[in-house]
């Protein structure tokens, strides 16, 4: 990254510097409004940093956009200095276990209201194990009426939804203290919630159980990202415009959509089917083709099936009706791609894959995430294996890949990215052989 020098025959105008001589400053020639973006995306002891470049660079780092991001290193008065002494926008703050989270503050102390500001647009707060005794007071959450983006813990999550009319993106990760989460918000489009790994829990501590959405009228996105560890329940009661479901797994004991239900990936009840749903990610996957189906009838829409294949805990019974009776409209009309990650091209799993291949009418694109190195002759008869020259859909590549180390865990940042329509398709798999 280019860094700013100074130049001591430089002269002042017009909001930047005439550089003379051989060596010219080009960055600080730049306007203030280009300079203030380039501080706000640095980290905040670097952003800081500027002002000692040069008296140009001074008045730009308290004027700028704050992205404050302050650790356990900084303390709660640190904290209240660098905010009361910045004269510009706070647009992003993250307090990660910082020293004595103000968690004393009255409604109306000037020094709680004064964390936050009616332009703030992203806030991450991260507490310890002892959450309970770390909160700010649900009140100040009014005095951010632009929240947009939040990472937070259940304690101060009724008050953020209640005083938050603008917030689209929630991420909630690893929370304890708290057997069950209900989330209402009219205006939420996507949530993202981590569970902590069974190591992780700290004796005596709860873990959460269960998520309910209880009314959601614009979430697209439900983003359970690493379900193997709960929760252990979720039910979504309303969300009329869910898009995106995922990852779901085995380590979600019951799934409840309205009045359908799944218990740990299989249907039991099949009440309710939601026309909205384009995309859905299976996690290490294992009940079989039959339990697979019936999702594709619970989602009859679905346009892009993401599965991970678990043969180790694969209970894969291949055998199911045949289609000319019951015909799944998801296969006849929408599934447009199929990627299976962890492929090993053995067993139960080519009949699991040939399987889309012979019946996905519209199928554009088929995706292999391939475990370890093939030569040709492996290829061809891997190929040969799903019977391609007999696919349903003419149209179709396939598409054998390395797969993506990237686990659910590391793709938190999906949660808030709502420019992409699919979050799963750039991360899933990684290189391709097109065959």
């Amino acid at each position: 990254m280019a860094t700013a020098t100074s130049h001591p025959s430089k002269r002042r105008t017009g909001g930047g510097e005439e550089p003379s001589g051989d060596r010219a400053d080009f960055i600080s020639n730049l306007p203030d409004a280009v300079l203030g973006t380039i501080v706000s995306l640095l980290p905040t002891k670097d952003g800081c940093r500027t002002q000692a470049l040069s008296r140009r660079w001074r008045p730009i780092w308290r004027s700028a956009p704050l992205n404050l991001e302050a650790d356990r290193g900084f303390s709660e008065q640190v904290v209240s200095k660098i905010l009361s002494g910045h004269l510009g926008p706070a647009r992003r703050i993250s307090l990660n276990k910082i020293r004595r989270l103000p968690h004393r503050y009255q409604a109306d102390d000037d020094r709680s209201n004064g964390w936050l500001t009616p332009n703030l647009q992203e806030l991450e707060l991260v507490h310890r194990f002892d959450c309970r005794r770390n909160s700010l007071p649900h009140s100040v959450f009014r005095l951010a009426p632009a929240l947009r983006v939040a990472s937070l813990t259940e304690e101060t999550l009724r008050g953020v939804l209640s005083g938050s009319p603008a917030l689209e993106s929630l991420l909630l990760d690893q929370n304890v203290g708290v057997s069950s989460l209900r989330i209402s918000s009219p205006t939420l489009r996507s949530i993202g919630f981590c569970a902590l790994w069974n190591k992780q829990v700290v004796a005596g501590v709860v873990n959460v159980q269960e998520m309910v959405i209880e009314d959601a009228p614009c979430l697209e996105r439900l983003l359970p990202l690493n379900p193997d560890y709960g929760p252990a329940t979720i039910r979504v009661i309303r969300a009329p415009k869910l898009k995106i479901l995922g990852s779901l797994s085995c380590g979600i004991l019951q799934l409840q959509l309205r009045t359908t239900v799944f218990k740990e990936m299989v249907a039991v009840s099949l009440t309710t089917i939601m026309r909205t749903v384009k995309v859905l990610v299976l996690d290490n996957f294992g009940p079989g083709l039959n339990a697979a189906l019936d999702f594709l009838k619970c989602f009859p829409c679905l346009e892009r099936l993401y599965v991970v294949l678990e043969l180790w805990r694969a209970r894969m019974d291949m055998k199911y009706a045949s289609l000319s009776y019951c015909p799944i409209e998801c296969l006849e009309l929408h599934l447009k791609k199929v990627a299976l990650k962890v492929y090993y091209g053995e067993g139960p799993e080519v009949d699991f894959a040939r399987f889309f291949v012979l019946n996905a009418k519209v199928l554009e694109k088929m995706e292999f995430g391939l475990v370890g190195g093939h030569d040709d002759k492996w290829w061809g008869n891997k190929y040969k294996q799903l019977l391609v020259e007999y696919r349903a859909s003419r149209a179709a590549r396939f598409e054998f890949k390395s797969f993506s180390t990237s686990t659910s865990q590391d793709n938190k940042e999906c949660t808030h990215d709502l420019s992409l329509a699919d979050p799963f398709d750039a991360s899933f798999l990684d290189g391709y052989v097109t065959l």
